[in-house]
C-alpha cells in the first residue's frame, strides 16, 4: 500500500513536472515569437517607402512564422482586378508569376473582419504558378486599411507543419500592422510629393515672376507647362483690340486656334483664361492634358493661375512703360526714349565707324493754326504730321516728338547725302496741305516746317551735343525761310558744319 501511494506521488510529480516544461516551452515560443512581433513592427516603423515596407515585411514574416515562401501581391494598378507580385522572399526565379496574376481562390472570401484564412494545400488550393513548389500549407492575409483593399499576403510551408490557431492569431495582428504601415507610406509619398509639388510650383514661379517682357513671359509659361506638367502641347494667345493673338506656341500638337474658334481645338484640348481682371490678359490653350483629379491636373491649374497673373504683371509693365517712353498725343516715341536710343546707335555706330544723323523738324506754322482755329485743330494738325514724319522715315530711323511742334529723326549707318535726301522728302510730307475736322465743318491749311541736319562724323558720338547742333542748325534755317519768304524743302534745310571747315559755321544747302 505504501509502495503504490509513493508511485503514485512520482508519477504526478512527472506529470507536473512536464506540464510546467510544456508550460515553459510554449511561453518561451510565444515570448520568442511577440519578441520577433515587436521586431517586426519596430523594423516597419523605420521604412517610409511602400517598396521598402513589403520588402522589410516578406523576410521577417517568413523567420516569424518560419515559412519557407513569403509573397506579397498588391493591386496592379491598370485599372484591372488583376494583382501584381510586389515582393517575394523563397520564391525560385522560374516560380514567378508572369506579369499580373488574378485574385488567389482562397483569399476571395477574405473581408476585414475575417483577415485571415489557413489550411493544408488540399483545402486551401494553391495558386497555379505555385503549383511546383512543393507546398503542404498555406495561409493567406488581407491586406486592409478603413475598407481599401491593398493586397495579401501568402505564406507557405513544405513540410507538414500546419499553421495552427496561434499562428492564425499572431498572422491577423502582422497584416495589421503590415497595413498600416504601407498606409503610412503611402501618406509619407504623398506628402514628399506635395512637397516636391510645392517646390517646383515656387520654383517655377519664382522664374516667371521676374519676366517684364509680354512676348517672353508668354513663351516661358508655354515652356513651363511642357516641360513641368507636362502636356503635349501649349499656346499663348493675348488680348488685344481686334480679338486675340498668338504670342507663343510650343510642343508636338500645340492649338493653332485664333479668335473664338472653340469647336475647332483638337480633340481632349483645354482652354483656360489667363489673367483675373476683365477683359482677360489672353488665353492659354492645351493639348494632352492630365486628367481631372490627379496631382498633374492640380499643378497645372496652379500654373495656370501664377501664368495670369504673370501675363497680367506684363503687360502692365508694358503699358506703363509704353506711357513713360511714348508722346500721348501723337502715340510717338517721347523725348526720353528717342535720347536713349540715340545714345545705344551712336555708342555702336562709334565702334564701326558709320555715321549717324540726326534731323531736327520744327512746324512753322503751327502757332497760326492753334491761334486761328483752336487748341483741337492745333492737335490735329501735329498728330497728321507726326504720320507724316513716321511713314516718311519710315524703316531709316526712328522719329520722335519732343515736345510742342517740335520732331526729330535720327537715322543710323547713313551718309550725308541720304540724310539730305531724306529731309528733302521730310520737307515735301510736311509742306504739303491739312484737313482739319472743325465743329463748323472741314479746313485746308498749310504749315511747313524747318529742318536742321547734325552728323556725328562732323561733332562726335554724343547724343546731348548731336541734338543741340541739329536744333541750332534748324533755328537758322527757320530764320532764313522768314527772311527769304519761301518755303521751298530744299531750302529749308540747313547743315551743321564744324569749326574750322572754312565754310562758316551753317551752310545753306539751297
Amino acid at each position: 500500500m505504501g509502495e503504490a501511494t509513493t508511485t503514485t506521488a512520482e508519477d504526478e510529480i512527472r506529470r507536473l513536472r512536464a506540464e510546467l516544461a510544456q508550460s515553459r516551452a510554449i511561453s518561451a515560443r510565444a515570448l520568442a515569437r511577440a519578441t520577433r512581433l515587436a521586431q517586426l513592427v519596430t523594423a516597419l516603423g523605420k521604412v517610409t517607402e511602400v517598396d521598402d515596407v513589403l520588402e522589410c515585411a516578406v523576410c521577417d514574416v517568413a523567420e516569424l512564422f518560419d515559412a519557407d515562401i513569403a509573397i506579397v501581391l498588391t493591386p496592379a494598378g491598370d485599372g484591372s482586378d488583376g494583382l501584381r507580385l510586389a515582393a517575394q522572399w523563397g520564391l525560385a526565379a522560374r516560380h514567378l508569376p508572369p506579369g499580373t496574376v488574378e485574385t488567389p481562390v482562397a483569399a476571395r472570401p477574405l473581408t476585414a473582419t475575417r483577415p485571415v484564412t489557413a489550411a493544408p494545400v488540399g483545402e486551401v488550393p494553391a495558386p497555379e504558378w505555385l503549383a511546383a513548389s512543393g507546398l503542404s500549407h498555406l495561409a493567406y492575409g488581407l491586406l486592409t486599411v478603413r475598407g481599401e483593399h491593398l493586397g495579401h499576403l501568402l505564406l507557405a510551408r513544405t513540410d507538414e507543419r500546419p499553421f495552427d490557431d496561434a499562428d492564425t492569431q499572431e498572422l491577423i495582428a502582422v497584416v495589421s500592422r503590415i497595413s498600416l504601415a504601407i498606409d503610412n507610406g503611402r501618406l509619407y509619398r504623398r506628402t514628399q510629393d506635395q512637397l516636391h509639388r510645392l517646390q517646383r510650383l515656387n520654383t517655377v514661379t519664382a522664374g516667371l515672376a521676374g519676366m517684364v517682357d509680354v512676348i517672353t513671359a508668354a513663351r516661358n509659361i508655354v515652356d513651363t507647362m511642357i516641360e513641368h506638367v507636362p502636356v503635349t502641347g501649349a499656346a499663348v494667345y493675348l488680348t488685344d483690340t481686334y480679338g486675340e493673338e498668338l504670342a507663343a506656341g510650343g510642343g508636338a500638337d500645340w492649338p493653332r486656334i485664333l479668335g473664338d474658334d472653340l469647336p475647332g481645338l483638337p480633340a481632349g484640348a483645354l482652354s483656360q483664361p489667363l489673367g483675373t481682371q476683365e477683359p482677360r490678359a489672353g488665353r492659354l490653350l492645351l493639348t494632352g492634358v492630365p486628367a481631372d483629379g490627379t496631382d498633374a491636373r492640380s499643378f497645372l491649374d496652379h500654373l495656370v493661375d501664377v501664368g495670369g497673373l504673370v501675363l497680367e504683371k506684363a503687360l502692365l509693365f508694358q503699358r506703363i512703360r509704353m506711357q513713360a517712353e511714348t508722346d500721348v498725343l501723337t502715340g510717338m516715341p517721347n523725348r526720353a526714349y528717342f535720347m536713349e536710343t540715340l545714345a545705344a546707335s551712336l555708342s555702336r555706330c562709334r565702334q564701326d565707324g558709320s555715321d549717324v544723323a540726326v534731323l531736327f523738324i520744327d512746324m512753322d506754322g503751327f502757332k497760326a493754326v492753334n491761334d486761328t482755329y483752336g487748341h483741337d485743330a492745333g492737335d490735329q494738325l501735329l498728330i497728321i504730321a507726326a504720320q507724316r514724319l513716321s511713314e516718311t522715315a519710315g524703316l531709316h530711323g526712328i522719329a520722335a516728338r519732343l515736345g510742342g511742334d517740335e520732331f526729330v529723326i535720327a537715322c543710323t549707318d547713313t551718309t550725308a547725302a541720304e540724310a539730305e535726301m531724306l529731309a528733302a522728302h521730310i520737307q515735301e510730307a510736311v509742306d504739303a496741305p491739312y484737313r482739319l475736322r472743325l465743329s463748323t465743318g472741314e479746313v485746308e491749311v498749310t504749315a511747313g516746317c524747318s529742318i536742321g541736319l547734325g552728323l556725328a562724323a562732323d561733332y562726335g558720338y554724343d547724343a546731348s551735343v548731336l541734338l543741340s547742333t541739329a536744333d541750332a542748325s534748324m533755328y537758322t534755317a527757320k530764320q532764313r525761310r522768314r527772311a527769304a519768304r519761301r518755303a521751298s524743302a530744299v531750302g529749308g534745310l540747313v547743315r551743321a558744319v564744324p569749326p574750322g571747315a572754312g565754310l562758316g559755321q551753317d551752310d545753306d544747302l539751297g
